[in-house]
């Protein structure tokens, strides 16, 4: 039997099939599935054309499909996951359809498939994610780039052009993220910036820019090391919000730093890690040993077992 895996993201969405040893038969990667920035028609298109192709590439039939979990951005509100999971079962009737927000799979896939600890993620946006001992949950951010994802990618590449701009105006020092973020873009001249910025749709562009901060910090210019400072303090607090809002400070639990800024992202991940051994001493800290759609897949086939079970 075949597990369906989704990792449904704001850019991207991964789609894997497993077997039944747990090995990766096949990935698939469509456009984003965020139903709160993707419309709906849109959305279940790219998850059928993702399980269809995984199948195929995976030599598997519909009906060898046990269970389906899909981690998606966008479904905090049950009415979006109820959605979600009648497309699953329209497009895998059969199937166990496992319907969880993208941040649960990113837990999982630091915890082999189990729903317990907090993740901290930071990508394009950041949220945290915790599960207490007794199914609890809390979150913090993952309000999206204006309502507020400090710590994010976004956050951060904003900070670095803000930066740039600010040196330029003489209002701020000088940092030697000017010319490498022009190097990295092939422009001749800050200015050039403007139509950069302004003239590309959605976030990822100015996220993609958060790795220069380290390249930058790494070579010690202090406004690099700032920025990748503040958004350390920014994650920390809201890990902190989560882990004291389920009691956990005293607790020994698995905090899972997940996404590229922090799986990349040597410094900003030890100036997050830093912070958190002051907020929860205990803390397991880890990072993901396995793709986030193969934790939404691990997380299908434990509640099916359990609901078996029951």
């Amino acid at each position: 039997m075949i597990t369906i895996g989704i990792d449904g993201g704001g850019t991207k969405t991964r789609c894997v099939a497993v077997n039944e040893e747990g090995d990766v038969l096949a990935t698939v990667t469509v456009g984003s599935t965020n139903i709160n920035a993707v419309d709906h028609a849109t959305v279940r298109e790219r998850l059928a054309e993702a399980v269809v192709t995984v199948l195929s590439q995976a030599s598997a039939e519909p009906g060898e499909v046990a269970a389906i979990g899909l981690g998606m951005s966008g479904v905090g509100r049950p009415e979006d996951a109820r959605r979600v999971r009648q497309w699953a079962s329209e497009m895998l009737p059969r199937a166990y359809a496992y319907v969880d927000h993208d941040a649960a799979a990113a837990l999982a896939s630091g915890t082999g498939g189990d729903l317990y600890g907090v993740v901290v993620i930071s990508g394009t946006g950041m949220i945290v994610f915790g599960v207490d001992d007794q199914g609890r949950r809390r979150r913090a951010g993952g309000w999206g780039p204006i309502l507020g994802d400090p710590g994010g990618g976004f956050s951060i590449g904003a900070a670095i052009l803000q930066s740039i701009t600010a040196a330029t105006d003489g209002c701020g020092p000088a940092t030697a993220l000017t010319a490498r973020v022009l190097a990295h873009l092939k422009l001749r001249e800050v200015n050039d910036l403007i139509a950069w910025t302004y003239n590309q749709s959605g976030w990822a562009h100015v996220a993609a820019l958060a790795h220069l901060a380290e390249e930058c910090a790494a070579e010690r210019d202090e406004v690099a090391y700032h920025i990748l400072a503040w958004a350390a303090d920014n994650l920390a607090l809201r890990a902190e919000t989560v882990i004291r809002g389920l009691g956990l400070e005293r607790e020994r639990f698995p905090l899972v730093l997940a996404g590229g800024n922090l799986t990349h992202g040597d410094l900003l991940r030890h100036l997050l890690t830093l912070r958190l051994e002051e907020v929860a001493p205990q803390a397991e800290v880890v990072t993901p040993h396995l793709d986030a759609a193969v934790g939404a897949a691990l997380l299908a086939l434990k509640q099916a077992w359990k609901e078996k079970r029951e």
